[in-house]
């Protein structure tokens, strides 16, 4: 294979600078500094695995992967450069793969085909999708379990690891969504929940590093047929499996939700074995103490990997996005060593690991710790360089921290900041605390991401009324728009884990007080706690397109209300008194105003009496679908706020919700009840799509620029 000729490379000449916050740091710098030493260490992309001859195998394809993500980020020709030698060395001009037998069945020589995909995005070649197109024969052949899950290698009858989910299913996934087959995903669903199944250990929350059907291996317990320990980087390999099929699988999947809750869990054990001083995790998860254990780099970096992305796309909580912070930090500290030639070296990487084979491996304790410990192994550097990424890409612009450590103490100091009618998305980052502030981002801040920490303890809380005095015509009051804790008019607004509070409390004195007044187009609220009393979310703009997803919305009386069309899917909506939910203003022939799927209606103590909605404006729209509604929903659900020409204008309607409070039978004879085919044409996506086709669901896109 012709050798490349690599340019000088500049290297950074500090790994880590102690006097920056943590969310200042370099994740970019690293990625570049850990591919260019890549290329260093090895000339040959196919000499990664410390091998004498070119291979086609899981270790290259994972660095191939990676080192195309850093130049998508980089545009570095001599990034492109090397991965298209090893490519062009493998793929022969038919699609044909040197030195791969179809016939082995490998789980682990499928891998390749995820960097091709993306190296044909930049680079096509026809041959690439041919070779695409011999990998998925494999798997459409490939032997199988009694239930449908892949055998390992055919030299592994019946057995299947955890490693092999990482090595098969997201290039399955990516196939599926490439060729325009869904149905895939079926199969790929089933290669997890199998898994999953036959693996878990309840008392850990964890998985075993194999499973035999057959009971026939040594290693193999003779009822469960599970092996006998928790291998790290076996659940390294999953967990990452598990987020890049998440992020390609179609939202309404009906399995999807499964597979999040297994990264949940998995995830929340892990962190129970985490060595605190570092971040990282030991070569044998539940061990930490046992002799002859050691904290292990590659396994480390798979989790830093799969806990932020999971976090920045919303399937594990935003903690877990700090968790990979600190785990960076711990290896950057720890396990990268920065070499006499400038470039850089991961350092206790173990090398290999499996279960069965020749000579044999039994899977106990003493033979996971006698496996050699190596410098850069591809398994580490791969997965080390893909965490950077991520880190990068949910990388504040901004930070906000009352304690000083950020660049503003207060929020609308960073919002001011940010330059007006800015093309690209400027992210802030809001550190816990109590910001008593009111909050104003006007128009011109579009594009804007406020995330918080936590939204249990990130706040923004203001107590102005609508009846308060105006500080500047004491004549006049402040209004229901004035008492809003946050005001915005901006488009493309994306927050997270954020409380927004209005405390001035309830009462004929207080009359209105808002706690977000909520304008622009394309906004979206996640994983946000609203907080008021009567008028609590003030969905103002006509026209303006709004998703709330999985917050908590409490108030009294109208608490929702406005002209927006806006989608609350996955949301707890809290009564905090006997009155009306919603008070919707949608405008005549706009195509939809309210729709709550999936949500939880809750009361507070002794609330009885509450009404789904009432129309402020004559033709008002409000559905309820798939919600959870508690006894304190009143039978009739709906009002017409004394207003008898609603019953022919208003749009109030219902479809298969639960629940005592979810009857239809002596609901208002004006409310409707969906068909089928009316709910299913409810989704985020159709609902808000608008004439550019906004999709509320593709939140990488409310991170970064890239």
């Amino acid at each position: 294979m012709k050798r490349l000729i690599l340019l000088p490379i500049l290297f950074l000449s500090v790994l880590t600078c102690q006097a920056k916050p943590l969310q200042k740091q370099d994740y970019l710098g690293y990625a570049k500094r850990l591919a260019a030493s890549q290329m260093a260490h090895n000339p040959e992309l196919w000499q990664s695995d410390f091998v004498k001859k070119p291979k086609w195998d899981y270790t290259q394809g994972i660095i191939a992967n990676a080192m195309l993500q850093v130049y998508k980020e980089t545009e570095d020709s001599a990034i492109l450069q090397y991965v298209q030698a090893f490519a062009d060395y493998f793929i022969q001009p038919d699609g044909t793969i040197r030195v791969y037998k179809q016939s082995n069945y490998n789980i682990d020589h499928v891998t390749g085909g995820n960097f091709l995909y993306t190296l044909n995005e930049l680079n096509p070649k026809p041959e690439y999708l041919q070779a695409v197109n011999i990998l998925r024969e494999q798997l459409r052949t490939q032997p199988r379990t009694s239930e449908g899950g892949f055998w390992h290698k055919k030299i592994y009858p019946h057995q299947m690891w955890l490693d092999g989910l990482y090595m098969g299913e997201p290039f399955y996934a990516r196939y599926a969504v490439e060729n325009g087959e869904p149905e895939l995903f079926d199969d790929i669903a089933l290669q997890f929940l199998t898994v999953d199944k036959h693996t878990i250990d309840r008392k850990t929350g964890l998985n075993y590093h194999g499973w035999d059907e057959s009971r026939e291996q040594q290693w193999a317990d003779s009822l469960t047929g599970c092996s006998p320990h928790f291998w790290s980087r076996s659940l390294g390999w999953y967990v990452m499996a598990l987020t890049d099929v998440l992020d390609l699988m179609p939202e309404d999947h009906p399995q999807r939700h499964r597979l999040i809750a297994i990264l949940q869990r998995v995830s929340k054990s892990l962190m129970r074995y985490r060595d605190r001083k570092t971040g990282m995790w030991y070569q044998m998860t539940v061990f930490p103490k046992r002799k002859g254990n050691y904290l292990e780099s590659t396994s480390s970096a798979m989790f830093c990997y799969a806990f932020a992305k999971s976090a920045r796309r919303g399937w594990l909580d935003a903690r877990y996005l700090t968790y990979a912070r600190q785990t960076f930090r711990g290896m950057t500290q720890t396990v990268l060593r920065e070499n006499t030639d400038g470039t850089l070296s991961l350092t206790q990487c173990c090398a290999v690991a499996g279960l069965g084979g020749k000579p044999y491996r039994n899977g106990s304790y003493e033979y996971y710790i006698s496996e050699p410990i190596r410098d850069d192994d591809p398994k580490g550097i791969g997965p080390l360089i893909m965490a950077a990424l991520e880190l990068n890409r949910s990388q504040a612009d901004i930070v906000v921290a009352q304690d000083g450590s950020g660049d503003y103490r207060t929020l609308q100091e960073a919002v001011n900041a940010v330059p007006d009618y800015r093309k690209q998305r400027t992210v802030i980052r809001i550190c816990q605390g109590t910001y008593r502030e009111k909050l104003i981002i006007p128009a011109s801040k579009q594009l804007l991401s406020l995330i918080g920490d936590d939204a249990a303890t990130t706040r923004l809380t203001w107590g102005n009324y609508a009846k308060m005095p105006s500080p500047l015509f004491p004549d006049e009051t402040l209004g229901t728009s004035g008492s809003a804790t946050l005001y915005t008019e901006a488009d493309d607004l994306y927050v997270e884990n954020l409380t927004i509070q209005n405390d001035a409390g309830a009462g004929k004195a207080v009359g209105q007080a808002v706690a977000a007044h909520v304008s622009g187009d394309r906004v979206v609220f996640r994983r946000c706690r609203l907080i008021g009393n009567q008028d609590t979310l003030f969905t103002y703009e006509e026209g303006s397109r709004q998703y709330y997803k999985d917050c908590y919305i409490e108030g009294t009386t109208d608490f929702i209300f406005g002209w927006a069309t806006a989608v609350f899917k996955n949301c707890t909506i809290h009564s905090k008194a006997d009155s009306y939910i919603t008070a919707a203003a949608t405008p005549q022939g706009q195509a939809s105003g309210y729709t709550f799927l999936g949500c939880s209606l809750t009361a507070a103590e002794g609330v009885t009496q509450v009404w789904l909605g009432r129309p402020w404006r004559l033709y008002a729209q409000t559905v309820f679908i798939g919600c959870r509604m508690g006894a304190h929903i009143r039978p009739e659900g709906w009002h017409d706020w004394h207003k008898p020409e609603a019953h022919h204008t208003a749009f109030y309607a219902e479809y298969a919700n639960t629940g005592a409070g979810s009857s239809t039978e002596a609901r208002v004879e004006w409310a409707r009840r969906l068909t089928a085919e009316e709910a299913a044409g409810c989704t985020p996506q159709q609902l808000l799509a608008g004439n550019d086709g906004w999709n509320p669901e593709q939140t990488r896109t409310y991170y970064r620029r890239k």
